[in-house]
């Protein structure tokens, strides 16, 4: 039986101020995204989705914990 992944907006908005700009700044060096395109997207009233590709590249980030390191 598979686990039920993370949502990525519940997850970053629990995230600390300061934890908010680390996972930023690890999605923005690892695949480029561009810090405040995710930000406006993982928000709580976000102004769009996350794309496919975004939404599984956040998670596995989550799942493995790398970005804290």
């Amino acid at each position: 039986m598979q686990q039920k992944s993370v949502d990525p907006q519940v997850y970053y908005q629990n995230l600390s101020k300061k934890d908010k700009g680390k996972f930023l700044r690890y999605l923005s060096r690892q695949f480029d995204y561009p810090s405040s395109t995710m930000s406006a997207k993982l928000r709580e009233n976000a102004i769009s989705d996350l794309r496919k590709d975004e939404r599984d590249n956040i998670i596995k980030t989550i799942e493995e914990g790398l970005w804290k390191m």
